[in-house]
């Protein structure tokens, strides 16, 4: 299970570790290099990131030298999610790719937004989120985003 912490980071499967805002690159790659196999990659805007695949979820990682870790990007691979994830991915108790993004925002309204982090909604209607993107402190108006095509 991957745990949303969106003031702190994500905590990893089968005890592998906590990506930790602030931690450095080496920390991190450490940690997801428990799990799964790890990639370098280039993201714009970000001095270092790299990626991997856990069980049918991308994963990417990136920050800056100075500041450490500041972006956490996980993806369902592959077409539009149309059932849940082979992992759950729990925000305060919810399993966002656990069941259709109706319900999902759902059972999140009324709770407060957290400002790191945004859930992509797909555009069909009765699929499952694909995205949970923490990055760095920004304002938001609501808790999940506007669908994206895909």
């Amino acid at each position: 299970m991957f745990e949303i912490l969106p003031d702190r980071g994500m905590v990893l499967p089968h005890s592998a570790g906590t990506l930790a805002y602030g931690m450095s690159e080496q920390a991190a790659q450490w940690a997801v290099a428990t799990l799964c196999d790890v990639r370098e990659s280039w993201v714009c805007g970000l001095e270092w990131s790299f990626s991997a695949t856990y069980r049918g979820l991308d994963l990417l990682v990136g920050g800056e030298h100075a500041d450490g870790m500041n972006t956490l990007y996980l993806e369902r691979a592959g077409d539009p999610p149309l059932g849940p994830a082979a992992v759950p991915v729990v925000l305060d108790g919810v399993d966002v790719c656990g069941y259709p993004q109706d319900e999902v925002a759902e059972a999140l309204a009324g709770r407060p937004p957290h400002p790191r982090l945004k859930l992509w909604r797909s555009h069909l209607p009765d699929a499952y989120l694909y995205a949970v993107h923490l990055g760095p402190a920004r304002p938001r108006s609501g808790r999940l985003s506007s669908s994206r095509a895909r």
